[in-house]
């Protein structure tokens, strides 16, 4: 099953490919997956952002408690004041904020039967993100919470501080509702008018 697994994403792809490789795909489909399941439950913080390339965008929030568990996967500062200055981007912002990791093969096998040309797809939307810095975490004292925030959350006054992860998307008209599907067609949508990579 791994090794017809394998198989298929490198005849997918059109090359040659390892099985670290395969796994990074599947990891980024996994995280972009979790991502796009998570959206809903964030608020819409700046209507004016920009990704690193200069496309406009808006930026959404999600809140997270700061549980022992997730922040041992970092080094954060005991003084809450530096522990505010720091910031993880990327795959490891999702990581940290309690994406599951999804790195073994019989993973891969799984990912891969829920449909190939899928994987590779959200892996592809997820790759994006990271190429423009989109995505970021910080920790916040729980009397420093945006408003908007503050007001949606179930318990805004947590005494481990909040974990705030921050995505950008390239749209210029903030969405009613936030969804999924809204992700995806704004991620392809700029994907589409982007030169080749050679």
């Amino acid at each position: 099953m791994i090794l017809r697994t394998l198989s298929l994403l490198r005849s997918l792809q059109g090359a040659s490919q390892t099985a670290s490789q395969a796994r990074g795909t599947v990891q980024q489909a996994s995280d972009y997956r979790w991502l796009r399941h998570e959206l809903r439950h964030g608020t819409l913080t700046h209507s004016d952002a920009r990704l690193a390339d200069g496309t406009p965008g808006v930026a959404i929030t999600l809140a997270y408690p700061a549980t022992t568990g997730r922040m041992a996967g970092g080094s954060w500062p005991v003084s809450p004041a530096a522990r505010e200055r720091c910031h993880v981007a990327g795959q490891h912002a999702c990581r940290a904020a309690g994406a599951p990791a999804y790195r073994t093969l019989e993973s891969l096998s799984r990912g891969l039967a829920e449909g190939g040309i899928a994987v590779l797809r959200d892996a592809a939307r997820f790759q994006y993100l990271l190429d423009r810095d989109a995505l970021g975490l910080a920790w916040c004292r729980p009397e420093s919470l945006p408003k908007d925030l503050s007001a949606r959350l179930a318990e805004p006054g947590v005494e481990t501080g909040w974990l705030l992860l921050e995505l950008r998307v390239p749209e210029t008209t903030p969405p009613q509702r936030l969804s999924g599907t809204w992700l995806d067609t704004c991620l392809d949508r700029y994907r589409r008018i982007l030169p080749r990579q050679h």
